[in-house]
């Protein structure tokens, strides 16, 4: 791996494969995508349909899968069942597994269509308000097209959560297409369709285990099937141990491995174990690559990150991530991401229906959504701060109602439909371009087992315990990384409970902890990378101060960080550098490339 990694600027500015569709009679996109050559513009009807780094599903009519991941839950889909379900029925092709989205451009014009969960990030401008019509792979892109002003209710809950709740982006006219949703560009502009979500029948924890357990046996088979050399991302934890389990024993012997983390620390220790019991290939990469850095390069490669995450999520730490990432082979990916649905993530004590309240809305926003990627204190204008912080409650209160009146149930619809669709969905489409990561527990039947669910069952990991022990007791009797073994919780006990009610306390206690010092976690390598891109401010000092920042953030205290008195946190790193990247856009794209 070089020292300084240089960004993948294989795109429009660096932009991740993608297009941007708009009205043939739209401002020229020049000033977005430059002149670059891997830029291809197909009419299509009334709209134009910009495209670079796809491949075509049809000979004639431009059909794009945009994303590397087309199957189900229970194996891979052919291109030309993806080109014949954009022509005839998009709805259809919902239900593959997460990520996964399309595009196809005809004599009608453009439309796009979002896996269930949304999680193949798109964007469209607002149906019915002023501005040009838009569909784009990019919230930046569409933005900038539009001209467009950031959001300050955007702005405000990104300041506290790191990420997006609902459709919004940073961008005022610029929405996400809703999970499942179908978006068109013809004559008459932008329109969204959307399947609602009908009510299902619930199901007890048996036939859950039951039926989750065919299905990832099922998934897991098909996946080394199509792709004997995957690799498994494995850790100490109860996720990817299931999907371990998932795996026929006589299939272990041999399959490829790898964590992601120091050597010594618990994850890599457990899994190391593991990989050894069965006789899986395990590889551990580290983070080490980070010392190398120059300052100018963390800066670039923060931009680069900030540019695939649409602005919208942490690129500290996904830039971090890239250096690591960057000194080893991708592959394809198995990935035990979605198991969180299953045990009820903002589930705290005894688990029982009741209705809440506004005041639970926002002590759940406090102790539990705001302590780790907010900025820190005394960063945001005196007058913007105190209305960000109410405005982040309202939004949050907000999905919480919309999704009913009891309170678990509502709680794992906001993680399901918010935080992994906004934080983790945009995440993994930043690096959908580089590695193929398959997630059997996102596959809509997953989910559904889960949603079916009474929230007790989930509660205490009872039903991904209780799953373990169904694909494989003899993984589920060996202890997970700072935790009990599976069969405790599968079958709990008065010890067990006493355990739990114990390590759910000591949870607890470190969130007040960390409120009470007013901190937060930063991301693996994110103090680090964070230092150095300060140190690029404080070289290169326009690159922040003329950027248009007044409105949000206090003028000095960016002078206190570029003279050396204050040394911000990363989460605050990263809100800036979002902001910078997203408000470039506003000034002409020659001065644009230079302050990037």
């Amino acid at each position: 791996m070089p020292s300084s990694p240089q960004p993948d600027r294989t795109g429009p500015q660096g932009a991740l494969p993608g297009f941007i569709a708009t009205g043939r009679d739209a401002t020229p996109l020049d000033g977005v995508l430059g002149t670059h050559d891997s830029v291809t513009a197909t009419v299509c009807g009334p709209a134009i349909l910009h495209s670079w780094q796809l491949a075509s599903l049809t000979p004639s009519t431009p059909t794009l899968a945009l994303s590397r991941v087309t199957r189900t839950g229970r194996g891979a889909v052919s291109t030309a069942t993806i080109a014949d379900g954009m022509r005839d029925d998009p709805a259809e092709l919902t239900r593959l597994l997460p990520p996964f989205a399309a595009v196809r451009g005809d004599e009608h014009g453009v439309r796009m269509v979002a896996d269930s969960m949304g999680f193949r990030q798109l964007y469209h401008s607002v149906p019915d308000q002023a501005g040009a019509a838009v569909l784009s792979t990019s919230a930046l892109f569409a933005g900038w097209a539009r001209s467009a002003e950031l959001d300050p209710a955007a702005v405000a809950v990104q300041s506290l959560l790191g990420w997006q709740l609902g459709q919004r982006t940073l961008f005022r006219g610029v929405d996400k297409l809703a999970p499942g949703a179908i978006a068109t560009l013809d004559a008459d502009g932008v329109h969204v369709s959307a399947t609602e979500r009908a009510p299902e029948a619930a199901i007890s924890l048996d036939e859950a285990v039951s039926l989750a357990a065919e299905l990832l046996r099922t998934s897991l088979e098909a996946v080394l099937d199509d792709h004997p050399d995957a690799v498994l991302q494995l850790t100490g934890g109860q996720d990817s141990r299931i999907l371990l389990s998932a795996i026929p024993t006589t299939r272990r012997r041999g399959l490829r491995a790898m964590t992601l983390g120091a050597a010594g620390s618990g994850d890599v220790t457990v899994a190391a174990r593991l990989a050894e019991r069965y006789g899986l290939r395990h590889d551990v990469h580290g983070l080490r690559a980070l010392d190398g850095l120059s300052a100018v390069d963390a800066w670039e490669l923060s931009c680069e990150a900030a540019m695939r995450l649409d602005g919208m999520a942490d690129p500290i730490a996904l830039a971090a991530l890239t250096v690591a990432e960057g000194s080893f082979d991708q592959g394809v990916r198995i990935s035990g991401l979605g198991g969180e649905v299953a045990r009820g993530f903002y589930y705290v004590g005894a688990v029982h229906d009741r209705p809440f309240t506004r005041k639970d809305a926002e002590q759940l926003a406090a102790w539990r959504m705001f302590v780790n990627e907010a900025v820190e204190p005394g960063m945001l204008d005196p007058e913007f701060s105190p209305w960000a912080r109410a405005t982040a409650n309202d939004e949050v209160a907000s999905a919480l109602f919309a999704a009913g009146n009891e309170w678990y149930q509502a709680t794992d619809d906001l993680y399901l439909r918010h935080r992994m669709q906004r934080w983790a969905g945009v995440t993994d489409t930043a690096v959908g371009s580089k590695r193929v990561v398959i997630n059997p527990m996102l596959a809509p039947e997953f989910l559904s087992i889960a949603a079916r669910l009474a929230p007790e069952d989930k509660a205490h990991s009872r039903f991904l315990a209780r799953l373990q022990m169904e694909l494989d007791p003899e993984l589920g009797r060996i202890p997970l990384e700072g935790r009990p073994a599976p069969i405790a919780a599968a079958y709990p006990n008065p010890w067990y409970s006493m355990i739990g009610t114990m390590t759910t306390g000591r949870r607890l206690a470190g969130k007040v902890l960390q409120r009470v010092r007013r901190g937060n976690r930063p991301p693996a390598g994110g103090s680090v990378l964070a230092g150095k891109v300060v140190e690029h401010w404080r070289e290169h000092s326009d690159v922040v101060s003329s950027a248009p920042l007044a409105a949000f953030i206090r003028a000095d205290w960016i002078d206190g960080v570029i003279d050396g008195r204050i040394e911000p946190r990363p989460s605050s790193v990263a809100f800036m550098t979002n902001l910078i990247v997203a408000s470039g856009a506003l000034v002409p794209r020659d001065d644009r490339a230079e302050r990037l």
